[in-house]
C-alpha cells in the first residue's frame, strides 16, 4: 500500500495546477501544458448563460460567472476546431483534445503509480456555476488510477471538494464500482479516497461527473474518463 500513499501524497501537492497556464479574459479559452513527458489540457468559458462544449469535456454546465475544467494527463494532444454553445450562440472553438494512444493489453500496462507510464488520471473543475441571482462556487479535484497490486488490479479514486459553497459530486464510475466491491476509504485533506481491489483486470471507459447543489439541482456534467 506504500505506493498508493505516495501517490496520494504527490496528487495532494499538484493538484492545485492540473493545467498551469493564465487563461485569457476571451469569453473563451483552451490550452495545453506540458507535465513531464506528458500533456495536461484545460478549458474555460465566461458566460452567464448555459454551456455547452462537448470536446472539451463540459457536456453541459449552468455558468454564473467562470467555468474551468482541466484533465491531466495524455500521451498526445491536438488541437481541433469544436462546436461550443453559449447560451443560443453557437460557436467554432478551437479546442485542445487527446489524441488516443493505445498500447497492448497484458499485465506490464498497469505499471506502479509512481512509474511515469503510470494510468493516472487528474482534473479540477473551479469556477462560478448556478447562475446570477444564486451562484455557487466551486473548486473540485479529482483523481482515478488503475495499477497491478501483488497479484490484483487496485484501482483508486480520489474527490477533494474545497468549494465555498455547498456542492455534492456524483460520479458515475465510482458509484457503479462500489455497488460491486468494498473499497478501503481514506481520509484525506479536504476529502477522501477509495481503494479497490479486484482479480478482474480494469478497462477504460469514457465516465461522467455531475456536480449538483445541496438541494440536488445539476450545475454540470464533465466528462473524465477512467478505469472500472
Amino acid at each position: 500500500m506504500r505506493l498508493v500513499l505516495l501517490a496520494l501524497l504527490g496528487f495532494t501537492l499538484r493538484a492545485a495546477d492540473v493545467c498551469p497556464h493564465p487563461p485569457s479574459d476571451a469569453e473563451y479559452a483552451s490550452w495545453t501544458a506540458k507535465i513531464g513527458r506528458r500533456h495536461c489540457l484545460a478549458n474555460a468559458i465566461r458566460a452567464t448563460h448555459p454551456v455547452e462544449w462537448p470536446a472539451a469535456g463540459i457536456d453541459r454546465a449552468s455558468v454564473a460567472e467562470l467555468v474551468e475544467f482541466a484533465v491531466c494527463c495524455f500521451s498526445k494532444e491536438a488541437a481541433v476546431s469544436a462546436p461550443l454553445r453559449i447560451g443560443s450562440a453557437e460557436h467554432s472553438a478551437a479546442t485542445h483534445v487527446e489524441v488516443v494512444h493505445r498500447t497492448g493489453d497484458d499485465d506490464a500496462d498497469f505499471p506502479d503509480l509512481i512509474e511515469d507510464d503510470a494510468h493516472i488520471r487528474s482534473a479540477s473543475i473551479r469556477g462560478v456555476l448556478g447562475d446570477a441571482a444564486h451562484p455557487v462556487r466551486v473548486d473540485i479535484q479529482l483523481r482515478c488510477s488503475a495499477s497491478k497490486f501483488a497479484d490484483q488490479f487496485a484501482m483508486q479514486f480520489t474527490v477533494v471538494n474545497r468549494s465555498a459553497d455547498p456542492v455534492t459530486v456524483d460520479w458515475d464510475h465510482l458509484r457503479e464500482i462500489e455497488t460491486r466491491i468494498r473499497p478501503s476509504v481514506q481520509p484525506i485533506a479536504g476529502g477522501k479516497t477509495w481503494i479497490f481491489l479486484s482479480k478482474a483486470k480494469p478497462t477504460e471507459a469514457v465516465a461522467t461527473v455531475e456536480l449538483k447543489t445541496s438541494a440536488g439541482e445539476s450545475l454540470g456534467r464533465f466528462h473524465f474518463d477512467g478505469w472500472k
